[in-house]
């Protein structure tokens, strides 16, 4: 049963590029608010567990959005 399910990994995978590629920044950011809002109470309850990882994806994302907007300025300038 599971080397049925693992090449479908391949598939999900790619069909979730898809659906990311297709939203709007605007879209994203509002799916995004939804699923905090959703998810709140959980994230307070386990802040002092998680906490740590919290920040350092909060600063990996900040790195990778600096890098995207040098590289937006870098595409432009050309």
């Amino acid at each position: 049963m599971l080397k049925n399910i693992s090449p479908n990994w391949d598939a999900i995978y790619a069909e979730e590029t898809r659906l990311l590629r297709a939203l709007s920044p605007q879209e994203g950011a509002r799916q995004f608010f939804a699923l905090m809002a959703e998810f709140q109470p959980w994230l307070q309850e386990t802040e002092s567990v998680f906490q740590n990882e919290r920040n350092q994806a909060m600063i990996q994302l900040q790195a990778r959005l600096a890098s995207l907007n040098v590289h937006k300025r870098h595409e432009r300038s050309d």
